[in-house]
């Protein structure tokens, strides 16, 4: 008799699930790494995870994860956003050009996608600017998320100020974490959530 497959979550999970508690705590390690990097000429305001729709071939991201700097929390409460942005955009979907660039067949896996907020990047005319609003976040780092040869979704890094010194370092630290099977992130999205999404060539 052949052994039985393990019963995976689909995505969106619950709020309140341990699969969001899993995600969260990986999303910490990930922030505390890049505030560790060595002569960060940035200040990491949050990192942020997206995952494909349970089923969906296409790009359907939903918020799986956002976590805060404690000095980003002062920021976003100093102007007056009481609530998190995960209490906010928890479950959410929004296809962002952003998470499209990131999942497009056409970007080699390894490629950190940069944002440059108010000079050479603009966002959507759907998004809610969330970074912008709570924080004053003026760039972005982003990474597809890849299991096998799905991009199943995005690893995010928020900053105020340009991190453009260190990207390599940053870029090194998010393939670690969003394509690395060994690391937690990757292996506990493929053992135990309903991951799908667009397939690299």
């Amino acid at each position: 008799m052949a052994p039985t497959k393990p019963q995976r979550q689909p995505i969106p999970f619950g709020h309140n699930s341990a699969h969001f508690v899993h995600i969260h705590n990986n999303l910490v390690a990930v922030l505390t790494q890049i505030k560790a990097i060595k002569d960060l000429r940035a200040n990491i305001l949050w990192v942020s995870c997206r995952l494909n729709r349970s089923g969906a071939k296409e790009a359907s991201p939903v918020f799986a994860g956002w976590v805060e700097e404690t000095e980003a929390v002062n920021i976003r409460v100093k102007k007056q956003h009481l609530y998190a942005p995960i209490d906010i955009r928890f479950g959410d979907t929004h296809r962002s050009t952003l998470y499209s660039e990131c999942v497009n067949n056409k970007t080699p896996l390894r490629t950190i996608i940069p944002r440059n907020w108010g000079k050479s990047d603009k966002a959507d005319a759907t998004s809610q600017r969330i970074g912008e609003t709570f924080y004053g976040e003026t760039n972005r780092r982003s990474m597809p998320i890849v299991i096998e040869d799905l991009y199943v979704g995005t690893l995010n890094a928020a900053f105020f100020g340009d991190p453009v010194a260190s990207d390599g370092k940053i870029r090194d630290l998010l393939i670690d974490w969003a394509q690395t099977e060994k690391f937690p992130l990757v292996k506990y999205v493929k053992d135990n959530l309903d991951y799908s999404g667009p397939r690299h060539p």
